[in-house]
């Protein structure tokens, strides 16, 4: 069947071709006879029916499943996510990665200038060249000792200023990693006493991924509370939401999620819950719980509000024990809305369609759940139903003239 791939130009079309025979119909029912806008007729001929790409079918029936529809917050998973900044004041002096570069772990993101670098690396400078020092002393005195030039006192007080030498060199080393210097780095740039000592530090990823965000500039006066970079992956996403208590019993570790947020109305995110909390906040009177959700396309970004669907383990079971209810599902597009009222236009053969009232529920996998007003074995339009909702539309504007 051939279809027209402009839903609104087969409206105009099949406005034109059908519109004689609207106004046939008007002329030969008796007023008394009028039908209400719930039952009206829409009658197509067969070139018109090939034109507008209706295609009709079946509701599906499929076992009706329990779920608690829920609102929350999309954040971080912890341990997929850095954020780096300084553990010192400072100014940045250079930036070496991009938002959305990829970095590996222990990569340089930025070097930041500070006084307080400076001074650590200056203290551990001089307390290597006391430390060199004192050993040169001790060896001194122990060399006059043994040629009985000098007495035993001075060469233990030799070796004690040596000992503190080096416990002065340690806590130097100790501050200089405070400030995330190593000393061992600084040794292999220092070549010598004659050289200044930098007032450089390295800001370091941790983990590896993709640059998420740089809060940086050039010149820009740090400290240790700010993120200068956010670093990791966001293939999975955190969804923190909260239970009440006439829901808990229906939300378990494990149980299957899907979420939609407002940037992407059209999209499904599928995860799983995986955590509930353990207590019962007092003034909201609801529990804490986190849905896991799968972010492969990295749509998803922290700080966005998000609905999901969290459905139970299986399908509940009648009454009675036995099967589990049905429910009627159909596709989105089978169902349109005419003022705020969903319809569906049922297929009564011969290109004529009934406009038929529902009562819609939530979404089933890419479908809408049908409550009333359809049964399972009737045959509705599933296609192309924006053409039919045009027809209803201009004929009942043609009825109030």
């Amino acid at each position: 069947m051939g279809r027209l791939r402009n839903p609104l130009a087969a409206a105009v079309v099949l406005g034109a071709l059908v519109s004689g025979t609207a106004t046939c119909r008007k002329k030969e029912a008796p007023a008394a006879e009028t039908k209400t806008k719930a039952e009206a007729d829409i009658v197509l001929g067969a070139g018109i029916l090939d034109a507008a790409a209706i295609r009709t079918g079946k509701p599906r029936s499929v076992a009706f499943r329990t779920h608690v529809t829920v609102t929350g917050m999309l954040e971080f998973v912890p341990n997929r996510v850095a954020k780096v900044g300084p553990i010192i004041e400072g100014r940045i002096v250079q930036i070496r990665v991009d938002p959305g570069q990829r970095v590996t772990p222990g990569a340089i993101l930025a070097t930041v200038d500070s006084v307080e670098v400076g001074r650590a690396r200056a203290d551990y400078l001089t307390s290597q060249v006391k430390v060199e020092f004192a050993a040169r002393e001790r060896e001194r005195q122990r060399r006059l000792a043994d040629g009985g030039l000098t007495t035993g006192q001075s060469v233990l007080a030799a070796e004690t200023q040596t000992d503190l030498a080096l416990l002065e060199k340690r806590a130097a080393a100790e501050r200089l990693s405070a400030v995330g210097v190593r000393a061992e780095d600084l040794n292999a740039a220092t070549e010598g006493r004659a050289s200044r000592p930098s007032t450089g530090t390295a800001l370091k990823t941790p983990l590896g991924g993709l640059v998420l965000d740089v809060n940086a500039r050039i010149g820009q006066a740090v400290s240790a509370a700010d993120t200068l970079f956010v670093v990791g992956e966001i293939d999975k996403v955190w969804l923190v939401v909260d239970v009440y208590e006439r829901d808990l019993s229906r939300v378990h570790v494990g149980d299957e999620a899907r979420a939609r947020v407002v940037a992407y109305p059209e999209r499904e995110f599928r995860g799983t819950v995986d955590y509930v909390a353990g207590t019962v906040d007092p003034v909201r009177r609801a529990v804490s719980a986190r849905v896991v959700l799968d972010n492969p396309d990295g749509l998803l970004r922290p700080g966005m509000s998000a609905t999901a669907h969290v459905f139970g383990s299986g399908t509940i079971q009648g009454g009675d024990g036995g099967a589990a209810p049905m429910m009627i599902v159909v596709p989105k597009e089978a169902v349109q809305t005419i003022d705020g009222q969903p319809f569906v236009f049922l297929d009564k053969g011969g290109g004529k369609f009934d406009l038929r009232p529902v009562v819609r529920g939530g979404e089933v996998d890419g479908d809408v759940e049908i409550k009333r007003g359809l049964a399972a074995d009737e045959s509705i339009a599933i296609e192309g139903t924006f053409v039919l909702k045009s027809e209803a539309l201009r004929s009942q504007m043609g009825e109030n003239d």
